[in-house]
């Protein structure tokens, strides 16, 4: 499917923003929270860290709601390392270098709405917490994240372990060394 024919990763984009602002109740709970916790392939167990799981969790909610299916090898896991390792083995991973290197009159061309961002902890030494594009500038994006913390509580920095589905402000360099950016073509 071309990048101007995405149903699916539209759809999500939409009912992401139409959720923002969800909060967990206790500490990584909540009825909201565990749906999306649910939504994983093998579930996440209540009380998961879940910034994959709503991004699982509204791709599925809009293929569903479309009828249709999305890449059967697009991980369905709560593991964000395995949405970085899926881009790459699939040609669908935008890294940081590249990014960076990117005409700013261009980038709109090549990152979408719904397109995910991933964001690599060096002090765990892999993707660590992952959002989606809600919108693309020359400097970075503007996103839509769970399982983290509202601007500006935590501007210019990556909050992993927030209380809520929030949007968020991201310039490049906040993906970290080898972050990216997963293009989502369905």
């Amino acid at each position: 499917m071309s990048r101007s024919m995405r149903p699916i990763a539209n759809l999500a984009v939409k009912l992401s923003i139409d959720n923002e602002g969800v909060q967990e109740v206790g500490q990584n709970r909540g009825a909201p929270v565990e749906a999306y916790q649910a939504s994983c392939v093998p579930p996440l167990p209540a009380g998961s860290p879940w910034c994959a799981a709503v991004i699982r969790f509204r791709l599925k909610q809009a293929a569903t709601q479309l009828g249709l299916t999305y890449d059967v090898t697009f991980p369905r896991t709560g593991w964000t390392p395995d949405y970085s390792r899926w881009a790459k083995g699939n040609n669908k991973w935008i890294s940081i270098n590249r990014l960076k290197a990117i005409k700013n009159d261009k980038i709109e061309d090549v990152i979408l709405p719904g397109d995910l961002t991933c964001f690599y902890m060096s002090h765990l030494g892999r993707i660590a917490h992952i959002g989606m594009v809600v919108q693309v500038h020359s400097w970075g994006v503007e996103t839509i994240e769970g399982n983290t913390s509202p601007e500006p509580s935590d501007e210019g920095s990556v909050e992993r372990d927030g209380d809520g589905y929030y949007f968020k402000v991201r310039t490049w360099d906040e993906l970290g060394k080898y972050g990216g950016i997963i293009q989502i073509d369905f």
